[in-house]
């Protein structure tokens, strides 16, 4: 996307990092007593009585795709506090912030480089300095406490009345102390539900803050004002995805282009922003001989979400492209691995219509399936998961010749 730089290559790099080496998640939990040190010239904001509505806080530092899916819960928040009574603002990362001031659930939406923040002191800092500009009455925090992430250091600083999260307690393992934990929130939601997607571990959220009868729907994005000019006809592939280790091999997707060209004769059409260059012009060079279109920096964020529901159809290895194309109704095809399986790639709620399901491609070890990147089987050099690796260009291409003959029937 045009305008916003979401991750920076440092970023990326960090993150690639501590996939390969999941050790490395541990050592976040030393950043709790660094930040000490910042606090000492910080001070607190004093409480002051608000007696026309009560101030919530809401931090969601998550990605694009994970955002998409926070939206169809955090619907719901207004049949809880509804704006007669209750100034709900959000604080997430920047550039994302245009997601969510497209809504009408959130009265003040507070952009910043959350990113940058996790390594860079003085961005650190200063997120700090403006988390205490101001004392809440309700601190709310979606993502949880199961590891130590930027939302929960984020929370030890905000001053609240109430501070309330979420911990799911059927996971194996907790790289977030409960020592820190309980010593920053007030209340912590426990949900004892196994193999919860993540559109479901959200609705629960929803409902144990006392929208009890919260049901999950889809809820389409909106943009107004649409002026970029698109192809009649078009199909996206997106080969990127937030981490190296993600990436299903550039020369697979080429032949699967290939197939589909054969197939349907429709052009492809590749987007995205920086990040993607690399991988989508290596593609490029592959199918040189396809009919194409490239958009890849040519559109804001919004127009991102409006060309992908668009499209006749989407193949992605990207949770981000996967998880628009789902929630606003357009066949999918995710090729992915099963690192995080249950949470992050299936969809299933209650009520859910089947029509809507997506199309998922995954290879079939799946006994080491939700190993949340702690994978066993990862040798030294290679560049991608065993998982995803090991799913073919054959097998790939049943699941992706179904879902364009069932678009061709409807």
């Amino acid at each position: 996307m045009k305008k916003e730089k979401y991750i920076s290559n440092f970023s990326l790099k960090l993150y690639n990092l501590c996939q390969r080496l999941p050790f490395l998640r541990y050592l976040k939990v030393l950043l709790y007593f660094t930040d000490s040190l910042l606090l000492l010239f910080i001070k607190k904001p004093k409480y002051k009585i608000n007696n026309k509505k009560k101030e919530i806080l809401i931090i969601y530092n998550y990605a694009f795709g994970d955002g998409m899916i926070w939206l169809c819960s955090a619907r719901g928040l207004r049949d809880i506090y509804p704006k007669s009574k209750y100034n709900i603002t959000l604080i997430c990362q920047k550039g994302i912030h245009q997601l969510y001031e497209n809504e009408k659930i959130f009265d003040k939406v507070i952009p910043y480089d959350l990113t940058k923040s996790t390594f860079n002191i003085k961005t650190r800092f200063n997120l700090y300095k403006l988390l205490r500009k101001k004392y809440y009455d309700i601190l709310l925090d979606p993502i949880g406490v199961h590891e130590c992430t930027t939302n929960v250091f984020m929370s030890r600083v905000i001053s609240a009345k109430d501070k309330i999260t979420i911990l799911d307690k059927t996971l194996n393992e907790y790289l977030c102390p409960k020592l820190i934990y309980n010593k920053i929130y007030t209340k912590i939601i426990e949900v004892r539900k196994p193999n919860l997607s993540l559109i479901e571990f959200y609705a629960e959220f929803i409902r144990e803050l006392g929208n009890k009868d919260f049901k999950v729907k889809f809820t389409k994005t909106k943009i107004d004002n649409f002026k970029i000019e698109l192809p009649d006809n078009y199909y996206i592939v997106f080969p990127s995805a937030s981490t190296l280790m993600k990436r299903w091999p550039i020369e697979r997707y080429a032949e699967i282009i290939k197939m589909i060209y054969k197939k349907t004769k429709l052009p492809i059409l590749f987007c995205g922003t920086n990040n993607d260059i690399e991988s989508i012009n290596e593609l490029k060079k592959l199918i040189s001989d396809i009919p194409q279109y490239d958009y890849t920096n040519k559109t804001s964020l919004l127009e991102f979400i409006e060309v992908i529901k668009r499209a006749k159809f989407v193949i992605t290895n990207d949770t981000s492209t996967y998880h628009i194309a789902v929630i606003n109704e357009v066949p999918v095809t995710i090729i992915t691995g099963g690192y995080t399986y249950n949470r992050y790639v299936k969809y299933e709620f209650e009520n859910m219509d089947k029509h809507l399901k997506p199309y998922i491609v995954i290879s079939d070890n799946k006994k080491c399936f939700n190993c949340d990147n702690n994978c066993k089987r990862l040798k030294s050099g290679d560049d991608i998961w065993p998982c995803l690796n090991d799913i073919s260009i054959e097998n790939a291409w049943k699941v992706i010749e179904k879902m364009i003959n069932d678009v061709r029937r409807k």
